[in-house]
């Protein structure tokens, strides 16, 4: 079986690792051969030659670019595929145009966002997939919802790599350290976070601080925010890190999403390092958290509840040491190799093998 991976993102982010990841399990799968198109100066395309991956560089990135056509129709003219995967909704697009334009392959498209998919234009290129996947259950309803046949949805969560992490270092002192990384856009919730910082300021508490780890367009109204509410000197943000960095000198991950979560990386991450986890309620949060099992939950966009599960976790001891374990226990059923798994099992079926 060949099997063609399709990413236009130039950034390192969630859903490029979980490509990165594929490629790797793919390349030691027998009876398997997998290339990844990803653009050039992607750091996709970088990661992958680093681990010595088989790469095609693509020559742009817009699915409106006609040189991209024209160099996969090249391309397979070389390396007849059975399966064209996308992994981005760029991707998608340029899947769905050259299955029209020529036919042949499986396609299966990966959706990794829960914003709904209405019906239309939109929607058009998961119809032309013989398989759509759904990064949460709650992104796989959306898709049928949208018009996608249930018959070609699936939902496989995505996966970490658990020997990418280090576990929680033991401090002796400071104060209480709760964490949050990624992308400073709207859905992230750090507005909320800063909100429920200032709820808890004034509450009396051991010593806490909050470092937010990532950069993005709402990086500066996030410290501005932080110095109208008067926490800013409890606010720690030291721009774009690698989590595998970060993560062991943190006390708690914070994950409080507003709206248009897929399958949370940064909760898997936080069970790997060995740290509670306190997140939102959003459906897709809800599919990987089960409250004060693995994690806590607080109401979407509820500065309040989400200050009342920070206290939570702060106060109570025992109840980290619970959750901790039962991160654990948890884990290995959302590993990078458990998501490759299932995506093979999909290529099979699809196969008829």
């Amino acid at each position: 079986m060949r099997v063609l991976l399709l990413d236009l993102g130039l950034e390192l982010r969630g859903g490029q690792r979980q490509v990165h990841y594929l490629a790797r399990a793919l390349d030691r799968t027998p009876g398997i051969e997998a290339v990844t198109a990803c653009p050039a100066e992607g750091k996709l395309a970088d990661a992958l030659r680093s681990a010595g991956l088989p790469v095609a560089a693509l020559p742009g990135r817009s699915p409106a670019n006609p040189r991209l056509y024209a160099w996969l129709g090249s391309r397979l003219r070389d390396f007849p595929v059975d399966i064209v995967h996308t992994h981005d909704a760029n991707a998608a697009t340029m899947g769905a145009i050259w299955k029209v334009l020529h036919g042949g392959a499986k396609l299966v498209h990966s959706r990794r966002v829960s914003y709904p998919l209405r019906p239309g234009l939109r929607s058009w290129k998961y119809r032309m997939a013989d398989a759509v996947v759904g990064v949460s259950r709650e992104i796989a309803e959306g898709l049928i919802r949208a018009g996608i046949p249930a018959s070609r949805v699936s939902a496989i969560h995505s996966g970490i790599d658990p020997s990418r992490y280090r576990r929680r270092e033991a401090r002796a002192d400071g104060p209480f350290l709760f964490q949050s990384i990624g992308a400073f856009t709207a859905q992230k919730g750090y507005s909320v976070f800063v909100r429920a910082m200032a709820e808890l300021r004034g509450r009396p508490l051991p010593p806490w601080k909050v470092r937010i780890v990532g950069d993005g367009p709402l990086l500066p109204s996030v410290r501005d925010e932080a110095g109208r509410l008067g926490v800013e000197s409890l606010l720690d943000l030291p721009g774009r890190r690698d989590s595998v960095e970060m993560l062991p000198s943190c006390d708690a991950v914070v994950v409080p999403s507003v709206d248009g979560e897929g399958s949370s990386g940064a909760i898997k991450e936080g069970w790997a390092t060995g740290v509670p986890v306190v997140c939102s309620d959003l459906t897709s949060n809800r599919e990987l958290v089960r409250d004060g099992e693995n994690g806590l939950l607080a109401v979407a966009g509820d500065p309040v509840s989400l200050a009342d599960a920070l206290e939570r976790c702060l106060r109570d001891e025992e109840l980290r040491r619970r959750l901790v374990e039962g991160g654990d226990r948890t884990l290995p059923e959302f590993t990078d190799q458990r998501m490759a798994d299932q995506y093979i099992a999909l290529y099979r079926k699809l196969m008829g093998a």
